[in-house]
């Protein structure tokens, strides 16, 4: 399981989460794909997009879908492997 997330800033938050919230349109169209969240700092312009895959492969073929969109272009995703997960 992998966890990525990109962490988007910049002077225009509702331009930066309405291209955000189109690049997540075709999530679900992804076979992998487990679950996404879209977060807003308080007191910050920061967006943050919380991912889960069952792999690298499925998130990359998600990312292969976002082409040029720019608040994704202008955001180093970070993964992680899940070690361990409770709910």
């Amino acid at each position: 399981m992998l966890t990525v997330i990109h962490t988007f800033n910049g002077p225009d938050a509702d331009r930066i989460l309405g291209e955000v919230r189109i690049g997540i349109q075709s999530l679900e169209d992804i076979e992998g794909f487990k679950f996404a969240s879209v977060n807003k700092q308080e007191n910050t312009r920061d967006i943050m997009l919380f991912s889960k895959w069952e792999n690298r492969s499925a998130y990359e073929n998600w990312a292969d879908t976002v082409g040029e969109n720019k608040a994704f272009k202008q955001a180093s995703p970070q993964m992680f492997e899940v070690l361990e997960e409770k709910y």
